[in-house]
C-alpha cells in the first residue's frame, strides 16, 4: 500500500524532482558557469557547512587553523552533494579560483569585505 502511494507520488506530473547524485560521465557544475541559481546555491552551501568565517580568512589571507581545513572539507562535501565543483582546492595549500572568489564576494553576505 505505502509502495503504491510512493510510486503514485513520484509519477505525479508537474512535481519537481531532485536530481540524482549518481550521474556517470556528467561533470560537476562549475561555479563560474553563470547559472542564475549558483550565487544562491553558494550562499546556502556555505551556511550549511558553517564555513563562512573560514572562507573569509582564506580569501583575505588570514592565518588558517586545523578547524578551517575541516570546515573546507565540509564545504567541499556539501558542494559535491549538490553536484557542484568543490569551492576550495585542498591539494597543497588551500586556495580558491579568483573567478569563484569574485562570485562569492558579490553574492555571499559576510565575504564582501
Amino acid at each position: 500500500m505505502a509502495a503504491d502511494r510512493l510510486h503514485a507520488m513520484s509519477s505525479t506530473p508537474g512535481l519537481p524532482r531532485e536530481s540524482s547524485n549518481h550521474r556517470p560521465g556528467e561533470p560537476l557544475r562549475s561555479w563560474t558557469s553563470r547559472e542564475p541559481i549558483a550565487p544562491t546555491d553558494a550562499e546556502l552551501i556555505i551556511q550549511a557547512s558553517k564555513s563562512l568565517s573560514s572562507l573569509h580568512r582564506l580569501i583575505y589571507g588570514d592565518p588558517l587553523t586545523d578547524k578551517d581545513l575541516i570546515a573546507f572539507g565540509r564545504l567541499n562535501s556539501n558542494c559535491v552533494l549538490r553536484w557542484y565543483e568543490p569551492i576550495v582546492s585542498l591539494v597543497g595549500e588551500p586556495r580558491i579560483d579568483p573567478e569563484v572568489v569574485a562570485l562569492l564576494k558579490s553574492s555571499v553576505p559576510g565575504l564582501d569585505s
